[in-house]
């Protein structure tokens, strides 16, 4: 009886999510209590609470805490190291670079935006990327809906870049035990794929051409070099020092399971996260309070609730039907099973948050008994399932807000026409690739 209520209550949250019923931190600390108040009155046993000598509650026990970690010390990092400028220097930098040839423009723009969602969120890597195009674009008199949109739909791409570039990513290369560096080693040969075949099918589809007027050329040329890349550097000191962090911690997120105590039985990635976020507060310590209010508080609670919800789903047993129902897919298939669950994941993520399905695809897969192939087919899936509707990724939700904002007018229906050819190549090559890699994980 339990599974059964368990399981609707699963169904019926997800299509919450999926419809916008409740902001989705209201939601799932709404639907957390409920579980755990139907837990109790099943009788369900968490265990004796007992660690240490203290007691800890059932909620503590079913929260993910590396998780929210990891969330939490980099946000405040990110905040603290966009202060300094680095981010938008490099931005325009980039701008010059392209002396102001549309086709050069989406290419540099395109690699940027790569590189900003695989070591930032792919939230603050739209919001910078998708500022920086407006302007660029009002001044060069473009029409920024395509870039805008090449670049959502890079976002998703370049968050399989690395271990900390989506949430996904986070929950279940975790789960499936992928260190920092392994997880780029694999997926980086695919996001150059994926990279190149966007911006190919963005040049054809939305017909940008380089300049071919001389006039043309040298006025575009002459508009880039009036962007100053160091009006937002107010502090050259602070500037060099956040160069200095944001590369010692890329660098120890890349080496952490190879360094004995950042080990993640020990310290883990969460560890090199606030580490990183306490080096960056002492070098600005009056941002602390507000650095602070910039954390994603909204997006924690959300899994603070999330977790709780599937933790109980857990010990109901809905997870684990679930998990044999994955399982006798991926038996029944062969040597397909991953390139399946690629479209399987890709679908239900673009009709749904991709967070709450990585969460439960973590408890469902072991990884004692499934093949590492399979756990990539959830995390690109995951992923590339965020290009197929607006409501997919909240790194599309802004390319489509900043669009609305210069008043572009654009559709559901009208994006996920456009998004198709896109989403479709994607996964495409997704299951290529991990046909390709199956043998070789």
């Amino acid at each position: 009886m339990e599974t059964i209520f368990f399981a609707s209550l699963l169904i019926a949250t997800l299509l919450c999510l999926a419809f916008e019923v409740l902001p989705k931190a209201v939601l799932a600390l709404v639907v957390a209590g409920i579980s755990l108040f139907a837990a109790i009155a099943f009788g369900m046993k968490f265990g004796d609470g007992h660690g240490g000598g203290h007691l800890i509650p059932a909620p503590v026990q079913l929260i993910e805490w590396p998780t929210l970690g990891v969330i939490i010390g980099s946000s405040i990092f990110v905040e603290i190291a966009a202060r300094s400028g680095i981010f938008t220097w490099s931005a325009i930098r980039l701008l010059k670079a392209s002396k102001g040839d549309p086709w050069k423009l989406l290419l540099l723009l395109g690699v940027l935006t790569l590189l900003f969602s695989a070591f930032l969120n792919n939230v603050t890597a739209m919001i910078i990327v998708g500022s920086l195009t407006v302007v660029a674009c009002k001044n060069l008199g473009l029409d920024a809906k395509p870039y805008l949109l090449t670049e959502a739909f890079l976002t998703n791409v370049g968050g399989l870049l690395t271990l900390i570039s989506s949430l996904p990513n986070i929950i279940l290369g975790q789960v499936a035990g992928i260190s920092f560096l392994r997880f780029f080693l694999v997926a980086a040969p695919y996001c150059l794929l994926a990279s190149a075949a966007t911006l190919i099918l963005a040049r054809r589809i939305f017909k940008i051409q380089p300049f071919r007027d001389e006039e043309k050329r040298k006025h575009a040329e002459q508009r880039v070099m009036e962007f100053d890349e160091w009006e937002t550097v107010s502090d050259r000191r602070f500037f060099n020092a956040a160069w200095f962090v944001t590369g010692g911690v890329v660098v120890l997120f890349a080496l952490q399971s190879y360094l004995p105590v950042f080990k993640s039985e020990h310290l883990g990635l969460q560890f090199v996260a606030f580490l990183g976020a306490t080096v960056m507060l002492l070098l600005r310590p009056k941002a602390v309070e507000e650095a602070l209010r910039k954390v994603e508080w909204s997006l924690v609670f959300f899994f603070v609730g999330l977790f709780v919800l599937i933790g109980v789903c857990e010990k109901a047993g809905v997870l684990a039907i679930m998990g044999k129902g994955i399982t006798a897919l991926i038996d029944g298939t062969g040597i397909y099973a991953s390139a399946i669950l690629v479209w399987v994941t890709g679908i239900l993520s673009g009709l749904t948050d991709n967070v709450p399905l990585a969460a439960m695809l973590g408890k469902m897969l072991d990884p004692a008994v499934i093949k590492e192939d399979v756990f990539w087919a959830a995390i690109i899936g995951g992923n590339l399932g965020g290009n197929i509707t607006p409501i997919g990724s909240a790194a599309v939700v802004v390319g489509v807000t900043l669009m609305k904002r210069e008043g572009i007018k654009i559709t559901f229906v009208g994006f996920m026409k456009t998004a198709a050819p896109f989403a479709i190549t994607q996964l495409i090559i997704g299951s290529i690739y991990l046909l390709i890699i199956r043998t070789l994980l």
